[in-house]
């Protein structure tokens, strides 16, 4: 089952939209699940809002999965190269996008210190460190290897 909505992402003062997966018995039991936090969450389940009309499919394989979880899809920045910004947790230079200012530590904080304690209260979590990851591809893997390392 998913869950689509927009919340506030204060550090950089705009809406970022969440699209979610629960288990599709979630509202008719009382588990807990771990939760998996990804990046560029409007490829992971539906063509219809990939980027490139073709998501990863991750819907459909959980739904045949042995194992229940959360995924917390986190919908990226569209404007120009803010993607790169918000997914870089350092300043850089590049020839081919140019000067980017890495407002990754930001993106990070906010997830780790705002969007996951709203998650934990919202949704039945288990709220633990040992059941929650971090993932994502290209610079959302980025931001998931530089996470780990943080956190």
């Amino acid at each position: 089952m998913l869950e689509k909505y927009d919340v506030y992402l204060r550090p950089f003062n705009c809406q970022r939209t969440l699209h979610i997966y629960l288990p599709n018995d979630y509202y008719q039991s009382d588990e807990r699940y771990p939760v998996v936090y990804m990046f560029d969450g409007h490829n992971l389940f539906l063509n219809s809002d990939a980027t490139y009309g073709k998501s990863w499919g991750l819907a459909d394989f959980l739904d045949h999965y042995d194992k229940k979880l959360i995924i917390v899809g986190i919908e990226c920045n569209h404007e120009g190269n803010e993607r790169l910004s918000e997914y870089c947790p350092y300043d850089l230079n590049s020839r081919y996008f140019g000067r980017v200012q890495g407002k990754g530590i930001q993106t990070l904080d906010w997830l780790v210190y705002e969007l996951k304690p709203m998650i934990d209260q919202k949704y039945r979590t288990y709220p633990f460190r040992e059941c929650t990851a971090i993932a994502g591809s290209s610079m959302g893997g980025l931001m998931a290897f530089y996470g780990v390392i943080k956190y």
